[in-house]
């Protein structure tokens, strides 16, 4: 099977379709160019989490985005925290989950593409997202275009924010790396802001293993900082299904990971959100006085490519 390229709708919404053998993606222009589902053909395993309690829709900006979250793979941009910065007025998890993008070009065959475009709102800047899916492949490719049309530099942070569909059987997985809570009044899995190694920190004299998934009913949750990633990749595997979703990206554009994890203990949710980011932490004027926050001077364009590969576990993944 070739890789194709076809229109749809999802609840009331249309789409877009990249599919070939292995894999079948499906896009929503009109909501932050966001990908809706994300199916490993070969496994019959959909990755793509969605809000049961909240509707997909179109909502506006400034809109609280917890309140509204329905799920889906987003990118958040130019910031995460709402508030004013450099200026201006930012809002809650950035502006591209609540913009309209444009389907500029669209193509079928050895390797299918679609390419879609906007206009930001709260800073002099255009956007390209390009979508790519070889006819053989098992890893869709996104590649982004934020040129600034500013006449002085700005700061921002760009993230992706891809809400996994998880069960008790699913494992996280992360080549290594540093961790931290974001917050240690928000969790419960880890006690303190001590840093640790990937995947066992501590709390009291409890080891805690990151990578197990618990069950909903424990009411668990957590937010964490990864850095120092030996490798630029993060994912989850599903033990049942014999299946993983991975994540790859660079790392000079994204140098940490943030990861969300509510185990029914946030809002009753069940997802956990891997989250390569450009900034650390999420308070932008924070991460600018660190050192750890993206930049882009006048005319430069930010350009970066994000891959998620959908497999098999092998026996060295179990």
């Amino acid at each position: 099977m070739r890789a194709t390229v076809s229109q749809t709708s999802a609840e009331g919404f249309e789409a877009i379709v990249l599919e070939n053998t292995h894999l079948r993606a499906l896009v929503i222009p009109e909501l932050g160019g966001r990908v809706w589902e994300l199916e490993d053909r070969i496994r019959e395993r959909q990755w793509i989490w969605h809000r049961e309690d909240v509707p997909l829709q179109k909502t506006l900006p400034g809109a609280v985005y917890d309140d509204v979250w329905a799920g889906g793979w987003e990118e958040l941009f130019p910031n995460d925290a709402p508030g004013r910065f450099e200026g201006r007025n930012l809002p809650d998890h950035g502006e591209w989950w609540t913009t309209r993008w444009t389907l500029t070009d669209s193509s079928s065959g050895p390797m299918a593409n679609i390419r879609l475009s906007a206009k930001s709102s709260v800073l002099k800047a255009t956007y390209l997202k390009e979508f790519r899916l070889a006819n053989d492949a098992s890893t869709l490719s996104v590649t982004y275009h934020i040129r600034s049309e500013e006449l002085q530099p700005f700061h921002f942070l760009f993230k992706q924010h891809l809400a996994i569909k998880i069960t008790p059987d699913c494992r996280l997985s992360m080549p290594g790396g540093r961790v931290q809570a974001v917050d240690p009044s928000f969790g419960t899995l880890l006690q303190g802001d001590a840093t640790f190694k990937w995947p066992f920190g501590k709390a009291g004299e409890r080891v805690v293993d990151l990578r197990v998934i618990s069950h909903p009913s424990t009411k668990a949750k957590e937010f964490v900082y990864v850095r120092d990633l030996p490798q630029p990749w993060c994912g989850v595997q599903d033990n049942q299904k014999g299946a993983l979703i991975r994540m790859n990206f660079d790392s000079h554009q994204f140098p940490f990971v943030w990861l969300f994890l509510t185990y029914g203990g946030w809002r009753n949710l069940y997802t956990a959100v891997l989250e390569p980011c450009s900034n650390l932490p999420k308070d932008l004027s924070q991460a600018v006085r660190l050192g750890q926050s993206a930049r882009l001077e006048p005319g430069q364009e930010f350009t970066t490519t994000v891959s998620v590969t959908l497999a098999g576990l092998t026996e060295t993944d179990h």
